[in-house]
């Protein structure tokens, strides 16, 4: 059985064409996420950084690009063959909006990396 996995480079390339695309300025996230320093958005869509946003963020993502979970996130291909654990990602205080979100916009393959990757259950 193969496990779906989050190719967490390609996503983050995958998350500024995204925003590029639509020409969205690292300052207007900025302010969607009320952030006072734009650097996690940089590291998001740096794929050396290895640095996804928190599940709850990627819903937020979603929604003002007005694109499904799966549009956003990039599987590894079958072959590709990877540690992954070290790249997990806790995800704390998740409400039942953001779940049933996730539910109604993700396909069951990125549902399943979603949940190895921020250590979930939906």
């Amino acid at each position: 059985m193969i496990i779906p996995v989050i190719d967490i480079e390609k996503t983050s390339i995958k998350l500024r064409e995204l925003r590029e695309e639509r020409k969205i300025k690292i300052s207007q996230l900025q302010t969607l996420f009320n952030m006072t320093n734009p650097q996690s958005i940089y590291n998001w869509e740096n794929p050396d950084m290895k640095n996804l946003p928190r599940i709850d963020n990627l819903v937020i993502l979603a929604k003002f690009y007005n694109v499904k979970i799966d549009e956003l996130i990039v599987l590894r291909n079958e072959n590709q063959k990877k540690e992954y654990l070290s790249e997990r990602k806790i995800a704390y205080n998740i409400t039942k909006e953001v779940f049933s979100f996730i539910k109604e916009n993700t396909s069951p393959n990125v549902l399943n990396a979603l949940e190895l990757y921020y250590c979930i259950s939906i």
